[in-house]
């Protein structure tokens, strides 16, 4: 009896050590597995996303900046772009040859997405029924993989905008609102020309202001909006350069629409208010 319990505890013993070689190998194999891609992340300079339904969204690297191509040029959303790059650097699970004479059975013939990082093409197709997980091919593997990312490729276009109001690093000289008209004078002070008093502004007031407008982020972006307001906001930057906004007001929102490009930028009119009103601090500096 004593020698029999012995034995079955060698057994367990034995039992959940081979069940964790397994796993570590599995893990093992895994870890060692290509990525998806087979890029390495920073040598990726271009993505394509084409949808079933929808049109070509592109996107590509320049200068270290990620822009939107099409269906409109704009700054590109960067945690937008960084859950794409996760995507390549998927490490498939399991991998198969391709038969593509059975693409239709896999939901690869008419694909859902067809994704592309640089030159490297891949079909986004149905969901398995065992494990959940998603066919996805190249020319000639099938992969499968776990169902976490077909959103982010299904999103709508105006999701990969950068939802800034301005570029980064830009040095703002003036700022004219149907609220006030800053502008930084020849001996670097600032003063509203919209006020009658002419005393130059706090210092501190106006890079607190100027920072509302520098880090402004929309609650939403829209793309090639027809509604134009009949004032207009225009920031002026660097080397008598500006950009231009029609403004629209609505109930408990405001809207920024480039000039430029016609991208609107919808913003709560709390946050507008702080955009364009200085903050009460005591005196202007001496």
């Amino acid at each position: 009896m004593k020698n029999r319990l012995i034995i079955n505890l060698l057994l367990a013993v034995l039992l959940i050590a081979l069940g964790f070689f397994t796993w570590f190998k599995s893990n093992q194999k895994n870890n060692d597995n290509p990525t998806l891609s087979g890029l390495d992340i920073q040598a990726i300079h271009s993505i394509k996303i084409h949808r079933a339904k929808d049109d070509l969204i592109e996107l590509q690297q320049t200068a270290g900046e990620w822009k939107l191509l099409h269906p409109m040029n704009a700054s590109a959303l960067p945690g937008k772009v960084e859950r794409l790059l996760k995507i390549s650097q998927i490490k498939p699970p399991v991998v198969y040859p391709l038969e593509k004479a059975s693409l239709d059975l896999f939901g690869l013939q008419n694909p859902l997405v067809t994704l592309s990082f640089n030159d490297h093409v891949f079909k986004i197709g149905q969901v398995e029924t065992i494990q959940s997980r998603r066919y996805v091919s190249n020319d000639a593997q099938l992969f499968l993989l776990e169902d976490t990312f077909l959103h982010h490729l299904t999103a709508p276009a105006n999701t990969y905008i950068n939802t800034r109001l301005l570029p980064n690093g830009i040095q703002i000289t003036g700022i004219e609102t149907p609220e006030m008209t800053l502008h930084r004078q020849k001996d670097h002070t600032w003063r509203n020309t919209l006020n009658s008093d002419h005393d130059a502004l706090s210092s501190d007031a106006v890079q607190m202001l100027l920072d509302e407008w520098r880090f402004a982020r929309a609650i939403q972006v829209d793309i090639q909006s027809n509604q134009i307001g009949e004032d207009q906001v225009i920031i002026h930057f660097n080397d008598h350069q500006k950009m231009a906004f029609y403004l629209l007001k609505q109930k408990e929102q405001v809207i920024l629409i480039s000039a430029e490009n016609k991208l609107a930028y919808t913003f709560s009119d709390i946050k507008y208010k702080k955009m364009t009103t200085l903050p009460a601090l005591e005196a202007p500096d001496a």
